[in-house]
């Protein structure tokens, strides 16, 4: 079979290596569409400390069961699924609990086994038993389905949050997962949605999804900005989606008394340190999440939301590769000339999903 393999950094090569089959317990999937992750180009430009090359990298998947594993009842061949990347162990408080995401001996998809960049992906028992494998809805296309999992890491954020009917709701940073933030916290009912980026583009580009303010931060002052379109109170809720200490800090000051600040992405390793005021959080009461990853669970109600249409789908996926470009795929993602792009092993077998996203751009080399 085709497959992308990730042989080091900035090292990726599209090759034949056998077809894996489904033992007792397992599945194999034939992907149909798999989404490049933030993650994914950073282990392409940077490794990953926890990822061994070479290995089949790619872990937002939406594909059709092909094998089914001896001791399965619940799948069968034919079935459209989804794949939450990440395995728990089943046993300790956190599985229990449903946060596998928090796992210590969590394995994770792309990571521990081969990734979705591939014509076909076996699924191991322990995610099986798991309940990491998910139905698509027959109103839900492959390429929607794709983003099943980044949105299952915004559920997963949005959790902890507690969206309430009427609350101010600042997202800060407008790429496929702050719009997601702010589709997301729409319809909990929020009241108000505001979208801030440093980019003038990738704001003029959300503008179509009408949200309540869009506000570009490398001009004038937008904690002033939010202030002043909240009487002076600031957002009841603050999501940070921008990898950087200044965002991160932005978004504190922007956060009202009671209020919650979502830290959505982390801090390169290298500098991870954030410096803010303590006093500010401790007299405003103030309450700082940290969020990561999302769970089998998580996973599930991503794909009923997609099909709902909770989630604006064509505004987010924007473009598509085919799996002998995913180089270009990667350039895509690292210049930003899109939002979410997905990978396609065989074009010709999702034309019709294709046709159902009259806006999305077919990228070819």
């Amino acid at each position: 079979m085709r497959a992308a393999v990730y042989k080091g950094i900035e090292d990726i090569e599209v090759e034949d290596i056998e077809k894996p089959h489904a033992g007792a317990g397992e599945l194999l999937v034939k992907v149909k569409a798999c989404a490049i992750c933030g993650g994914d180009l950073r282990t392409y430009r940077f490794g990953h400390k926890a990822i061994k090359p070479p290995i089949v990298l790619g872990h937002e998947i939406a594909g059709i069961i092909e094998e089914v594993g001896e001791g399965i009842e619940r799948y069968k061949i034919g079935d459209r699924v989804i794949v939450a990347p990440g395995i728990g162990c089943g046993e300790c408080s956190y599985c229990l609990s449903g946060h596998q995401n928090l796992c210590y001996t969590r394995k994770t998809i792309a990571h521990h086994y081969n990734g979705g960049f591939a014509e076909y992906i076996k699924i191991p028992a322990n995610a099986v038993r798991a309940g990491n494998v998910n139905f698509i809805p027959d109103e839900v296309d492959y390429l929607s389905a794709s983003l099943a999992e980044p949105l299952a890491c915004v559920i997963n954020g949005q959790e902890a949050l507690n969206i309430q009917l009427g609350d101010t709701v600042a997202v800060i940073g407008a790429g496929p997962i702050g719009l997601m933030h702010a589709e997301l916290a729409r319809s909990q009912g929020a009241g108000k949605v505001f979208l801030l980026n440093r980019s003038k583009k990738r704001l003029e580009s959300a503008k179509p999804l009408g949200y309540d303010a869009y506000i570009c931060t490398s001009e004038g002052d937008p904690v002033q900005e939010i202030m002043n379109l909240t009487n002076g109170m600031g957002a009841n809720v603050v999501i940070v989606t921008a990898g950087s200490a200044d965002a991160q800090n932005m978004g504190i000051k922007m956060t009202r008394k009671m209020g919650k600040t979502c830290m959505f992405a982390g801090l390169p390793k290298d500098s991870p340190n954030l410096t803010f005021d303590v006093n500010f959080i401790h007299y405003r009461q103030i309450a700082i999440y940290g969020t990561f990853s999302s769970a089998p669970r998580h996973n599930a109600l991503a794909i009923e939301m997609i099909r709902s249409k909770k989630i604006n789908a064509d505004q987010i996926l924007t473009h598509v590769v085919s799996l002998e470009d995913i180089g270009l795929g990667l350039d895509l993602v690292k210049n930003r000339a899109g939002l979410r792009v997905a990978v396609v092993p065989n074009l010709d077998e999702v034309k019709e999903d294709i046709a159902r996203h009259p806006n999305l751009i077919v990228a070819k080399s």
